[in-house]
């Protein structure tokens, strides 16, 4: 048994002997055919071609590109492919592994486009007042918009798109204050920036923006006129690289585009505004341009494209409270063809108020039956200063919901000392309260003057609310001894009107949605 052991000992360490030299053998080959350079500690598949073309595209030292901070922000699209390339997420890439064998890679899954939007910035430059006398005399008179922090709430929301990395960002109009020249390029500058950072911007114009006779500077105690922007012309010249010129159709009678997110996704760009004789408040959309909607939309329909429709004016009548000028002077032409190609989605800003709501061709028709839906973005100019966010699901399913920027945020990175800055999301909204109660003042009411403060505080409490969105339950306004005392001194006047329309509209949150 001993002596057999020991033959058999002797034989496998000849087999083994005889594997080691093949393998020795087959690798060899593989050197000398293919070049192939393996790490003994990872397998890289690079060769000297690819090494090359990769260091290429590295950038270079001192490029002033820094990596994301981790945990900076909860992006819902990491390693997005580059802006406005369209994939369908189902191509594979095939090639050759260490040894000449082919092989097939399954790319990253298909993440459907996500869009930041926002509405009525309405960005005043610093430069274009002295915080003087009748700067301030322009905001006390104004709807509650802190103008004299435009550029800081500006910044962070463009800081929060180059965190967030969505599709795009979308600014749906009313971009400068009065459609002041010097605010428009500054505008431009901030958006270029972002667009540098890897976000693509899409702009339209809203009744703010082009041929606006309000344009002024303010200094000292003189509001002086400043010079505006006289045509649509000049608006694109501005503005061409924010989706224009990127556009796979633009329509020839209006400032209106198509831009491709993806491969399934469209975003149509409306011009709803009227410039051509005058600056007109109200909207409408030409006919010209409807001929040009419904072509994109049959197109998109035959490739079965989903497009999302974004305009500056309301396609539905959408306030009690704001009743002109707010609505598309031929919305109903409008509804009927969106409706044709069943669009789910319409979105708007201009009512300076936070609104979702369903067509419905017949009062109280169920939620099952098909009508396009609009969202009125609230106004980022007034604070909680708030913008949109909007994603499609893997069934192509839209879903939104209300975001607020973080201006103290930015504020405490910047350094900066301004402690409403660096409390905005408090103070913020307290600049707003104490706009509108200061307006109240100025109506004298036969009641104690803390009485008169209670009335002038739920008014204000009411309007941020509004504004933003947020639901008002009408049992918990009427309670109060605020409201109780508008019964008293001014059952008749128009501010316990609006405040009944506030709470009609509001009785439900108009911050979130799904599509059904």
């Amino acid at each position: 048994m001993k002596h057999t052991s020991g033959q058999l000992k002797k034989v496998l360490a000849y087999i083994l002997a005889i594997l080691l030299l093949a393998g020795g053998i087959f690798l060899a080959v593989c050197f000398i055919r293919f070049g192939i350079r393996i790490k003994p500690w990872e397998e890289t598949g690079e060769t000297e071609e690819t090494a090359a073309a990769e260091e290429t595209l590295r950038p270079e030292e001192g490029d002033g590109r820094e990596p994301e901070e981790a945990g900076e922000w909860d992006s819902p699209a990491e390693n997005r492919p580059a802006a406005g390339e369209i994939f369908s997420g189902k191509k594979e890439e095939t090639g050759e592994n260490a040894c000449g064998e082919e092989k097939t890679q399954t790319p990253e899954a298909y993440e459907p486009p996500d869009l930041m939007l926002a509405s009525d910035l309405h960005y005043l430059s610093p430069s274009a007042h002295d915080d003087g006398s009748a700067f301030r005399k322009m905001v006390a008179a104004d709807d509650g918009k802190p103008s004299q922090y435009s550029e800081e709430m500006t910044d962070a929301l463009l800081a929060e798109a180059v965190r967030a990395r969505p599709s795009a960002l979308i600014l749906s109009g009313d971009l400068t204050h009065n459609g002041e020249r010097q605010g428009h390029l500054e505008l431009a500058d901030k958006l270029r920036r972002v667009q540098e950072a890897g976000v693509p911007v899409l702009v339209i114009p809203g009744n703010h923006d082009i041929k606006n006779p309000m344009a002024a500077v303010y200094f000292g105690d003189e509001k002086q006129a400043a010079e505006n922007l006289d045509s649509g012309e000049e608006f694109y010249e501005i503005y061409r690289e924010f989706g224009y010129d990127g556009a796979i159709s633009r329509d020839s009678a209006s400032l209106s585009y198509v831009y491709v997110l993806d491969d399934t996704h469209w975003v149509m760009m409306l011009d709803s505004c009227q410039y051509e004789d005058k600056n007109h408040v109200g909207g409408r959309i030409r006919e010209e341009t409807l001929a040009w909607m419904e072509e994109q939309l049959s197109l998109a329909a035959e490739k079965e494209i989903s497009v999302l429709p974004v305009a500056h004016h309301n396609l539905l009548s959408e306030s009690r409270l704001y009743k002109t000028e707010c609505t598309l002077e031929n919305g109903g032409q409008v509804t009927e063809l969106l409706e044709k190609y069943e669009i789910p989605l319409y979105v708007s800003g201009h009512l300076h108020a936070q609104r979702i709501k369903k067509h419905r061709e017949e009062p109280g028709a169920e939620d099952h039956v098909y009508g396009v839906t609009e969202i009125v973005l609230g106004p980022y100019s007034i604070p909680p200063c708030q913008y949109g966010y909007l994603r499609w699901d893997e069934e192509n399913r839209l879903a939104f919901e209300t975001r607020e920027a973080d201006v103290a945020s930015l504020a405490a990175a910047s350094g900066g000392e301004d402690e409403i800055l660096l409390q905005f999301d408090q103070k913020g909204t307290e600049l707003v309260r104490q706009t509108i109660r200061d307006q109240l003042s100025k109506t004298r009411f036969a009641v104690p003057e803390g009485a008169a403060e209670l009335m002038k505080n739920l008014y204000a409490n009411l309007y941020v609310d509004y504004c933003a969105g947020y639901p008002i339950d009408r049992k918990s306004v009427t309670s109060t001894r605020g409201y109780g005392m508008w019964l008293r001194a001014a059952p008749d006047s128009k501010y316990v009107k609006e405040m009944e329309e506030m709470m009609e509209d509001a009785s439900v949150s108009h911050r979130q949605w799904t599509q059904k």
